[in-house]
């Protein structure tokens, strides 16, 4: 039960830390942080995904 406990501190503050980097961001930051995110780990890992772009605007 504590190595449960341990994981999920560990998940609470790491999401704490994404939400400090982001919480000034404007959504069309957040997306183009995400988008460069994504294209890292694709790079990184070697990863030939397809990416679908979407037009519309994205409702938040």
């Amino acid at each position: 039960m504590a190595k449960i406990s341990k994981v999920l501190d560990e998940i609470h503050r790491i999401r704490e830390e994404i939400y400090e980097e982001e919480k000034g961001l404007t959504t069309e930051e957040v997306l183009k942080k995400i988008h460069s995110e994504s294209e890292r780990i694709m790079k990184k890992y070697n990863l030939k995904l397809r990416r679908v772009e979407n037009k519309e605007t994205v409702r938040v």
